[in-house]
């Protein structure tokens, strides 16, 4: 019985209007606790004040204890309150999976001006002999560590231009992973634009999966993302998203925002919802961004996004900001340092793909023996744990992580500001999402 006991709210409770005389509540520290309450239930929840216990918030508000018991039982599953404290993400002991970014090769059919890979074009793809070793160390990560699921992302320069070669490492490595009791996963960060009806096949037959770049839509990509002869490549890429989409192949598109291209987001927008993939929105590394144009282009995307929500969009599983985790949240911002890393063409490990060609940041190689490859993220850099003290109080420490490791500022994420604005807005739409879905329920069974 919890008539005797003292309900406290979560620290890091968000609770905020969502329209219609709903609200929702969420624990930024607490995966997957959204909630929509009506305007009842957010009475219940605001009378928490930490002093009284069941028995007296039920007398002051006239209502059963045993249903207000109730009540607070289904909010404590996810923590929106409780009654013996609040637990946060923590970082397992060892990892039971691993994510590896693959620098496939250095070669690439187009001329991005802002590419941030200083070896590019300056020698061939990944030989046989290193992605034999990388399968061998594969198969020794599983035998010795544990390790269950392995996923590789193929990226590049163009990967793609490398698919015979992957084409044949890939069943081979499913096969013998399996056959260790690891389950392995590949897919291809690509431009797209050396897409194939044997990719598409082999996609298929093999679950393989494509995160694409795109900059915007028409001019704006043409005027980044060109072929060396200087002509766009945005008519060829989208030409394949809509071959991949009719396939059932998964495909997503990440969007790195400069200020080159923020301007065409709401343009963008738009699109990618006509084309309704998953799709990022990531803030430039590295170089200033003119924030006011920004929060202006951002904003009239939102305002996009929530029109479309209106006529059935589904946002939630469409949208990520960033490395932002609005509901399954996290100990850190990506695989580095604790599950993952890098593997150059050359077989070198290092923390980071951003750190390819830079002679100053140190790295093993997987033809190592002496280290397997948990042991070599161990016993590696770990940048993911340099957090500033505000990061470490801040409400959205679990949502944020303090963004990216190697790009952070004084040990914070340049875009902390912004993610402070847009992290609520993430969860009204989300709200909005829900309310549309209620909505929708009610006039099928009226």
């Amino acid at each position: 019985m919890m008539k005797n006991l003292v309900p406290r709210k979560s620290a890091d409770l968000l609770l905020r209007p969502a329209g219609d005389g709903f609200a929702y509540a969420v624990n930024c520290s607490y995966p997957n606790s959204f909630r929509l309450l009506n305007q009842r239930q957010q009475e219940l929840l605001q009378a928490v004040n930490g002093i009284d216990d069941v028995q007296a918030i039920a007398e002051k508000l006239e209502m059963p204890a045993e249903t207000l018991e109730q009540f607070f039982a289904m909010l404590s599953k996810t923590e929106l309150v409780s009654f013996d404290g609040f637990s946060l993400p923590v970082k397992p002991a060892a990892p039971k999976s691993l994510n590896f970014w693959i620098h496939t090769t250095n070669a690439c059919n187009l001329g991005c001006s802002y590419c941030y890979i200083s070896t590019l074009n300056t020698g061939k793809g990944m030989t046989g002999a290193v992605r034999q070793q990388l399968l061998h160390k594969m198969l020794e990560a599983v035998r010795k560590d544990g390790i269950r699921h392995i996923r590789l992302r193929l990226a590049g320069g163009e990967p793609l231009g490398q698919f015979s070669s992957w084409k044949v490492f890939i069943p081979e490595a499913r096969q013998v992973l399996a056959d260790a009791g690891c389950k392995f996963d590949a897919g291809f960060v690509t431009n797209l634009t050396m897409l194939n009806d044997e990719i598409i096949a082999f996609a298929k037959e093999y679950g393989i999966g494509f995160g694409v770049s795109l900059d915007g839509v028409e001019k704006t990509h043409d005027a980044t993302r060109s072929f060396r002869s200087g002509c766009g490549s945005f008519g060829i890429v989208d030409t394949n998203l809509r071959k991949l989409i009719a396939e059932g192949i998964p495909v997503s598109v990440n969007t790195v925002v400069t200020n080159l291209n923020l301007t065409g987001l709401p343009e963008l927008t738009r699109y990618l919802i006509t084309l309704d993939i998953p799709f990022r929105y990531s803030i430039v590394k590295g170089e200033k961004i003119h924030a006011e144009l920004l929060d202006e282009y951002l904003s009239a995307s939102y305002a996009i996004m929530q029109e479309a929500i209106e006529t059935g969009w589904q946002f939630s599983k469409r949208f990520q900001f960033c490395d932002l985790k609005p509901n399954e949240l996290g100990f850190q911002t990506c695989a580095s340092g604790f599950s993952g890393g890098a593997i150059y063409v050359d077989g070198t490990f290092k923390y980071c793909h951003v750190q390819f060609g830079d002679d100053n940041s140190p790295g093993v190689s997987i033809f190592d023996d002496e280290l397997s490859l948990v042991e070599m993220i161990a016993s590696g850099e770990h940048h993911e744990d340099e957090k500033s003290d505000d990061c470490k109080k801040c409400h959205y420490r679990a949502i944020c992580t303090s963004g990216c490791p190697v790009y952070r500022v004084d040990k914070k994420d340049p875009q902390c500001s912004l993610y402070h604005r847009y992290i609520p807005k993430y969860y009204e739409l989300q709200a909005i999402e829900r309310l549309k879905l209620i909505d929708a329920h009610a006039i099928i069974h009226s």
